[in-house]
């Protein structure tokens, strides 16, 4: 018997590939059983055992699938890493940060313009300005994402690299201009909102897996915008800027929605508002200017360059 037990247990700490199998198969399903009890009124019901019984295996088995993933982490690390230098493009994209970043500008593209689209109809579900301005403000942000990255695309076909440079800087100044221009309609929209106690309202359904968006945008942005730091692409550095002015937008919308959802009226809204509105202003007012002031120095260099070349 305590053989038995031995090899059971040996076979539990060093699983084989059915076992694993198994394990996460029945992580699955006892997390999805323990999660359906959580919507439903089990509470003095014959439900209730089974909830209790549900969230306990749900446990054990998401604790021992934690435990398989950290176990063979090497391994699948160094699978992943052979994988992806296997392909050209997979292993592109893992060398050059420059190539990363500009592909997840564009499928940030086509995100920005999923999320205007989804603003948009909140807008006129609820018949609220307050969504088409986001809608329209993500739109615009989409578009100058996806100007960044076709003309880093197009000007690797010009025939001198002080000719691709200057492009490259020019789309960098006009993202910051434009940068300014979409500043001065959102603190018209911070204004009144703070001022006519306008706020974003998402469905129950929707704000929770909106603030773990917004969080994960800002926590992303503020990572690559410090790495970005190294490359001399200002490309790559308009889009990390891009995508921090774009995360501190999410995150004001997504305060004010939590605390018209989540308050009593004890809490002073407009205080809040006007801190944080007052910081996503700021923030891409300054981001804005350094934009176009970084990019006018760029492009006198490069013209001089080009000049002493000529």
């Amino acid at each position: 018997m305590k053989e038995k037990i031995r090899k059971l247990l040996g076979c539990l700490v060093a699983p084989s590939a059915p076992i694993i199998a198994v394990a996460f198969v029945l992580c699955v399903l006892f997390v999805a059983l323990a999660l359906s009890m959580l919507l439903v009124d089990y509470v003095g019901t014959p439900l209730e055992i089974l909830a209790y019984v549900s969230f306990a295996l749900a446990a054990i088995t998401f604790g021992y699938t934690v435990y398989i993933i950290v176990r063979h982490f090497p391994r699948l690390k160094r699978a992943l890493s052979r994988a992806v230098d296997s392909n050209r493009i997979t292993r592109t994209l893992k060398e050059n940060y420059s190539i990363r970043t500009l592909t997840a500008a564009a499928v940030g593209f086509l995100t920005s313009i999923a999320y205007g689209i989804f603003n948009g109809a909140l807008g006129i579900l609820y018949l609220s300005v307050w969504y088409g301005a986001l809608a329209a403000y993500h739109i615009v942000i989409a578009f100058v994402r996806g100007g960044t990255v076709l003309v880093h695309v197009r000007s690797t076909r010009l025939s001198t690299e002080g000719l691709e440079s200057l492009r490259r800087a020019r789309s960098y100044r006009n993202s910051g201009i434009l940068m300014l221009s979409l500043n001065l309609a959102l603190s018209s929209a911070i204004a009144q909102m703070i001022f006519e106690d306008r706020f974003f309202e998402y469905p129950d359904w929707t704000v929770f897996a909106y603030a773990a968006y917004a969080f994960y945008k800002i926590t992303m942005s503020v990572i690559n915008m410090v790495r970005s730091r190294a490359s001399e692409e200002l490309t790559v550095h308009a889009v990390r800027d891009i995508n921090l002015i774009d995360a501190a937008v999410s995150v004001l919308a997504l305060q004010t929605a939590l605390l018209h959802a989540f308050t009593d009226g004890s809490v002073d809204i407009s205080l809040f508002n006007t801190l944080t509105g007052s910081a996503v202003s700021l923030t891409t007012l300054t981001l804005s200017v350094f934009m176009i002031v970084k990019a006018n120095k760029r492009i006198n260099k490069i013209k001089t360059e080009l000049n002493n070349a000529g």
